[in-house]
């Protein structure tokens, strides 16, 4: 197997934080902006100003477009995203957490 396969086959991390504007009330584009995201396979975890997701790149790349649209369909709206390779395994994140809490 090739690198430039290897590095398509492992899984793609997402971060995205939407920022309703000019709206009364913010919660139901952010809501429907981690629903959508979560229907495109990833697995969504929901924090406090921002939601992480991981899966294959084609679903990263889904559920961002997923995302986005579900929220612009309240109102104008800002979505800032950042993506990533290389995760770690969540044995991995334990063992990074606990060395940070220390």
């Amino acid at each position: 197997m090739s690198a430039p396969e290897s590095a398509s086959e492992s899984p793609v991390g997402l971060q995205f934080s939407v920022y309703p504007l000019r709206q009364e009330h913010l919660h139901p584009a952010i809501e429907a902006a981690v629903q959508a995201a979560a229907r495109e396979g990833v697995d969504v975890t929901v924090g406090r100003l921002s939601t992480f997701a991981s899966g294959d790149e084609e679903q990263v790349f889904a559920a961002v477009r997923a995302a986005f649209d579900a929220a612009k369909s309240f109102g104008p709206t800002v979505m800032l995203v950042t993506l990533s390779t290389g995760l770690p395994s969540d044995g991995r994140v334990a063992e990074i957490q606990g060395t940070v809490r220390d």
